[in-house]
């Protein structure tokens, strides 16, 4: 592609974020939208009147066209490819045709967080339900593996994306949310599960096993190395990977098992393997064991242990086959063994002369009352939700010394209600205090509204209901936020205070939602407290930062990049590297060239998240071609990735260097390392990685074979 097109493609990416920025702020028919938009639409336009279709690829932060990347050195480009990657999107198509409104609505439905969405429609049905015409989106699913085309044969999406959302669903136990059951063409039904759709792609696929094994293996390798970026680490593998390992066929669920071994071997000071392990069949606890014992599969001496423990737990000497049982005979037998055990004989005599008497006519309840039906409006609960409704309707009306004794019989009821789980009877409470406190004719009964609604942003009030969040169901979670968020910005300083308080922060936390509601104002508290909080506080409160977006915080964040503490200079940036801040690429650059390894190696791993290629140089020199230790190795296994990330061939020549050295100890790591190596080709442009693949296709290692054949 001609760097004109590339220019051109760059601008309309460009210009879309911008509008989709401006969307993001202003109402829909605001002047600035309009223009924006309108802008967008009209370069959109000219490029399709020579091109007729635009299909662009996405992958994390990087939009592709024709297989070349597009704008990755530009802020705007990187920002629309996140949010796009948010909705996982693996693709975007616009066509000749094209209309502003068609435009506006998809920048509309991308600009929402797929997290606050209101409603269950998937991001397409939104689409068609709007009618936007020439615009198609296509989203990683496992039905691509045998969907690389379209129908006029233009490349879809490259399958490492499908890969990459694979291994990241799997290694934080979300795996079994993903996507629907594969397309016929495969002889998948549709109840399938997405992990036996996934085992079934995996075998449909002999041309790309090496490669998918190859992929599965680093990024386990980098999700067990950082397990506290995991939604769930204690639900990794569980079931969801032991239904794929089983799923596969013999000779492929042996590397994959074999592999699975390895990286938690590895990784043993980040993730317990019994956690992995302990929800495995007794078939692939055997197959682990034959991994060890036949196939001679290196595992340490804990490792070891652990497997042995497992066998013994699942096979001991005196087990015996346990017959399959009907569902009725499984039901029959426990009801059987409930009922013998709480239930004596007196007991059992007198519940059987109940069942075979009569009902009296006296004590029978009368013809066409139903008392099952009426017995929830009895309940506490229920009473006291009428009454709270009868009340409201009742200080519509009243004023002055009436609305005051009305108010306090309101709150005695209100401060039960978060117990009951009854948000939705609080949210109309709080709008109707609200709407008193400025329509109500009387100062007094203004007053006593406002009141009130101190009371419900009370310290006590607030922390009452965010514990009572912690057993409630998703459906009341969001009936609660809701409630919150009519309290508005008073109640953001003690949330916030809760908020940190906590020692495992997490983005689906309900009060993320209110100070998403009220960002800047949240953000102001933050910056107000952080020079007052301890380390650990700090952390958090950095880690809702990033939630909430840096946009516009460089100039603050750059004060903590000479904080006291190292983690907090780390912190701060890792949050200012996405926004390609100089400061902070500046910071990192030194950081690379310290004498101070744990300083180094801190900067690797920031380079190893953000792609950072003016730091190429530094990661260069970094590279070690003759290794004495195994923590060389490792480091060298690093930087190959992150270098195979930027693609810049002036790595070459050091690569080149590795891949020809001979080493006459650590022979597995070493072999392993330039497996990485030469998969971390792919990086790079063809023409510069030819010799190198050349090298490869001559190595002794057959999994390296592999890899060069698929370049």
């Amino acid at each position: 592609m001609a760097s004109k097109d590339d220019q051109q493609l760059s601008e309309l990416l460009s210009r879309l974020q911008i509008a989709l920025k401006n969307i993001r702020l202003y109402p829909s028919g605001h002047d600035v939208v309009q223009a924006r938009t309108g802008a967008a639409h009209t370069f959109l336009v000219q490029l399709l009147a020579k091109k007729k279709v635009l299909l662009f690829g996405v992958a994390r932060d990087t939009i592709t066209y024709g297989g070349q990347s597009i704008g990755e050195q530009v802020a705007a480009c990187t920002a629309f490819a996140k949010i796009l990657s948010r909705h996982d999107i693996a693709s975007v198509t616009f066509s000749l045709g094209v209309s502003q409104h068609s435009l506006f609505s998809f920048l509309k439905a991308i600009g929402v967080p797929p997290e606050h969405k209101q409603t269950d429609k998937t991001l397409q049905e939104e689409l068609n339900s709007q009618q936007v015409s020439h615009i198609e989106i296509e989203t990683v699913n496992y039905n691509y593996f045998d969907r690389l085309h379209g129908k006029d044969g233009s490349a879809k999406q490259n399958s490492r994306l499908t890969w990459l959302t694979f291994a990241k669903k799997l290694t934080s136990g979300n795996l079994s949310s993903l996507g629907d059951s594969l397309e016929q063409g495969i002889g998948i039904g549709g109840d399938t599960t997405a992990p036996e759709a996934l085992a079934a792609a995996i075998n449909a696929q002999a041309d790309k096993q090496p490669e998918i094994i190859q992929e599965f293996s680093l990024l386990l390798d980098e999700m067990l190395k950082n397990p506290q970026e995991q939604s769930s680490p204690s639900s990794f593998g569980g079931r969801e990977l032991n239904t794929i390992l089983t799923s596969l066929n013999p000779k492929l669920r042996e590397q994959f098992l074999q592999t699975t071994i390895k990286c938690c071997d590895q990784n043993q000071q980040q993730t317990d393997p019994e956690e992995i392990f302990e929800n495995f069949s007794d078939t692939l606890v055997l197959d682990m064991m034959q991994q060890v014992n036949q196939k001679g599969v290196a595992v340490s001496p804990a490792l070891l242990q652990l497997i042995n423990k497992l066998s013994q737990i699942r096979f001991t000497p005196e087990s015996t086959p346990v017959p399959n049982l009907s569902e009725e005979q499984v039901s029959s037998t426990l009801e059987s063994r409930k009922y013998q055990q709480f239930v004596g004989k007196d007991y059992h005599d007198t519940l059987e002369r109940l069942s075979t008497t009569d009902a009296s006519a006296k004590n029978a309840a009368p013809e066409g009352f139903s008392i099952g039906l009426h017995l929830p409006s009895m309940e506490e609960e229920h009473l006291n939700s009428q009454l709270v409704q009868a009340i409201l309707i009742f200080m519509e009306d009243a004023e002055d010394e009436e609305y005051k004794q009305l108010a306090e019989k309101l709150m005695s009821f209100t401060f039960q209600l978060p117990e009951s789980g009854a948000y939705n009877l609080l949210h109309i409470i709080a709008e109707t205090l609200v709407r008193h406190q400025t329509e109500k004719n009387s100062a007094t009964s203004r007053d006593t509204a406002k009141n009130c609604l101190q009371e419900l942003t009370a310290p006590d009030f607030l922390d009452y209901i965010h514990i009572s969040l912690k057993e409630a169901t998703e459906q009341k979670i969001k009936e609660a936020t809701a409630f919150l968020l009519i309290l508005g910005p008073a109640i953001l300083k003690r949330l916030l205070k809760r908020f940190s308080m906590q020692r495992t922060i997490s983005e689906n936390d309900p009060l993320v939602t209110i100070f998403k509601a009220h960002r800047v104002k949240t953000l102001t508290l933050i910056f107000t407290a952080i020079p007052k909080e301890k380390v650990t506080v700090i952390l958090r409160l950095l880690t809702l930062v990033s939630y909430l977006g840096t946009d516009g915080l460089a100039r603050i964040l750059h004060t903590l990049l000479d904080h006291y503490d190292s983690e907090v200079r780390t912190r701060a940036m890792d949050l200012l590297l996405p926004l390609h801040d100089e400061t902070a690429i500046k910071r990192l650059q030194s950081q690379l060239t310290s004498k101070d390894d744990q300083v180094v190696d801190a900067a690797i791993e920031l380079c190893s998240l953000h792609n950072v290629p003016q730091c190429t140089s530094e990661l260069i020199k970094l590279l070690t071609p003759h290794l004495l230790k195994k923590s060389g190795v490792e480091r060298n296994r690093k930087l190959l990735i992150i270098l195979g990330k930027i693609g810049n061939k002036q790595a070459l020549p050091v690569i080149e260097e590795i891949a020809m050295a001979k080493w006459m100890f650590n022979q597995e790591l070493i072999t392993n390392m330039k497996q990485v190596l030469y998969y971390s080709l792919k990086g790079y442009r063809p023409e510069d990685r030819m010799k190198l693949v050349k090298l490869g296709l001559n190595s002794p290692d057959e999994k390296i074979r592999h890899i060069c054949s698929s370049l």
